[in-house]
C-alpha cells in the first residue's frame, strides 16, 4: 500500500483497468510503431511555424485521408490542437462529429477520439461529459484532479480495485496515483501530497481537498507567457509534449528561465526525452527529466548538481544521457569522475529501480533522437543510449563524442588501461580541451 515509486529507469506500466479502456490507443500505437519506422511525419506543425490556416488544413487532410481509406498513421491531431489552441476548434469539430461505429470514423477511431479529447481540453463540455476518468487526467485541470482524488478516497479500501491475473496482480488505485502524477508533472499544484492510499495517505488527500476547496489547485505555466512562440511551447508541455521544454531552453533566451521555473519542480529522478513524438503515445514521464536538463542548460547550478548526484543511484544511465546532452566542461568532468564509481553497484541499483518492469531505460518502445548526429545511425544511437552496456562502458563510450581529439574514440573498449587513459588525459587537458557542439536541436 506504499506510495508507488516510479523511477526514471523504467516506465511504470498502466494498471489493466485503464489499459483496457485505452485498447484503441494501444492498438493504433502498435501499428504506428511499425508504419512509422524510418518514415517522416507529413502532417505536423511546430510552434515556430504556427499557422492557424495550415493547422486547419492538416486536420481536414486527416479527414480526407480517412474517407479515402488512407489511414493517416503519422498524423497527430492532439499535437496540432496543442499548437493552434482554440483556433483549431472548427476543424476538430468536423472530425470529432464522425460516429466511430461505421464509415471513416470507424476506420480512424483513434483520430476521432483524440479530436474529442482535444475539444474537451479546449472547453467543450459536451465532449468532456463523455470522457473516461483517466482521459480527464489528460486535461489536467482542477476538476480532473479533484475527480481522481475523490475516486481514490472513495475506493481506498475497495477489494474490487485488485485485479488478479493468476501469476500476478495489479491495483487500480496505483493507476489513479499515476494519473495524479501526470497532472503534477505538467502543472504547479501547491501542497499536493505525495501520498498513497493507506489510512494516513487518505487523510492527507482529504486534508488537501478541504484546504483548497473553492481555490485554484492547478497552475499551467503557459498562461503567464507573453511571447506567442514561447507560449505555444509552454502550452505543448501542458498538453503532454515533453520535448517542448528542451525547445524553450534552446530558443527562449533570457525569457526561458522564468518559464521553466514556473513548471513543477522535479521531485524525483526521471528519464529525459529528446525523442520522435508519435500519435497516441505520450511520454509524460519524460517531462521532469527534460526540465532538469533545461534548467541546467540555462544556468541553474542546483539542477546541474542534481543531475550529477543521480550518477550515484538507480538513475545513473539516464544521468549519463543528460550530461551528454548538456555537453561542455562540467559534464565531461562529472563523467570522468564517474569512472571511479563501482560499476557493479550502479548496475545493481539500475535493476533494482527497474523492478518487475520489462520497459527499463532505454525503453525500446521510444524512438530516441540522436544527440550528435541528425542523420540516424543505429550503432551511434546504441552507444549514446548505452544499451546493454556496463556503466563504465557507457561512460567511456559517450566521452569520445563530447571532446575534440579524445584520447579514445567513441565506443572504445573499456579496459582498466583505457579508463586510466581517460583520467590521465582529462587531468592534463581539462583546461585547454575543446568540446564538440551538438547539432541544432530537433525538439518540440
Amino acid at each position: 500500500m506504499n506510495r508507488h515509486s516510479s523511477t526514471d529507469a523504467c516506465l511504470r506500466p498502466r494498471h489493466p483497468a485503464h489499459t483496457d479502456r485505452r485498447s484503441w490507443i494501444t492498438a493504433v500505437a502498435f501499428v504506428l510503431a511499425i508504419a512509422l519506422t524510418g518514415a517522416a511525419a507529413v502532417t505536423a506543425q511546430t510552434c515556430e511555424d504556427r499557422s492557424v490556416a495550415h493547422v486547419a488544413a492538416l486536420i481536414d487532410q486527416i479527414r480526407y485521408s480517412c474517407e479515402r481509406y488512407d489511414i493517416p498513421y503519422s498524423a497527430d491531431v492532439y499535437s496540432l490542437a496543442a499548437v493552434a489552441d482554440k483556433d483549431a476548434i472548427p476543424a476538430l469539430q468536423k472530425l470529432a462529429a464522425w460516429p466511430t461505429d461505421t464509415g471513416p470514423g470507424a476506420r480512424c477511431m483513434g483520430w476521432v477520439n483524440m479530436a474529442r479529447i482535444a475539444l474537451a481540453k479546449l472547453g467543450d463540455e459536451g465532449y468532456r461529459a463523455k470522457l473516461r476518468m483517466e482521459d480527464g487526467a489528460v486535461i489536467g485541470d482542477d476538476r480532473a484532479l479533484t475527480t481522481l482524488i475523490e475516486f481514490l478516497i472513495a475506493h481506498a479500501k475497495d477489494p474490487a480495485m485488485i485485479n488478479n491475473f493468476g501469476d500476478y496482480e495489479t491495483d487500480t488505485r496505483s493507476g489513479i496515483l499515476s494519473e495524479i502524477d501526470t497532472i503534477r508533472r505538467r502543472r504547479r499544484t501547491p501542497d499536493l501530497p505525495l501520498a498513497d492510499y493507506s489510512e494516513a495517505g487518505i487523510a492527507q488527500w482529504k486534508s488537501y481537498l478541504e484546504k483548497h476547496k473553492g481555490h485554484q489547485m492547478t497552475f499551467p505555466a503557459y498562461v503567464d507567457v507573453q511571447n506567442p512562440y514561447l507560449q505555444c511551447l509552454a502550452r505543448r508541455v501542458d498538453w503532454g509534449f515533453p520535448d517542448a521544454i528542451l525547445a524553450i531552453a534552446a530558443n527562449g533566451g533570457d525569457a526561458a528561465l522564468p518559464i521553466l521555473q514556473n513548471l513543477p519542480s522535479p521531485w524525483r529522478p526521471e528519464s529525459m526525452g529528446y525523442e520522435v513524438s508519435l500519435p497516441f503515445n505520450p511520454h509524460l514521464w519524460m517531462i521532469q527529466g527534460n526540465l532538469e536538463v533545461a534548467l541546467a542548460q540555462v544556468g541553474d547550478e542546483k539542477m546541474f548538481d542534481q543531475i550529477v548526484a543521480e550518477l550515484n543511484g538507480e538513475a545513473a544511465y539516464q544521468s549519463v544521457r543528460k550530461l551528454e546532452y548538456l555537453g561542455g566542461k562540467r559534464s565531461v568532468d562529472a563523467l570522468v569522475n564517474a569512472l571511479d564509481l563501482s560499476a557493479d553497484a550502479v548496475q545493481k541499483a539500475h535493476w533494482k529501480g527497474c523492478g518487475n518492469s520489462t520497459r527499463c531505460y532505454p525503453d525500446v518502445g521510444v524512438q530516441w533522437r540522436q544527440i550528435w548526429n541528425l542523420k540516424m545511425n543505429g550503432e551511434e544511437l546504441h552507444q549514446e543510449l548505452c544499451e546493454t552496456m556496463s556503466f563504465h562502458s557507457c561512460v567511456v563510450g559517450v566521452l569520445g563524442y563530447m571532446v575534440k581529439d579524445p584520447p579514445l574514440p567513441p565506443g572504445a573498449e573499456t579496459t582498466p588501461e583505457n579508463i586510466q587513459k581517460w583520467k590521465e588525459w582529462w587531468a592534463k587537458n581539462k583546461d585547454q580541451a575543446e568540446f564538440v557542439v551538438k547539432p541544432a536541436q530537433i525538439a518540440e
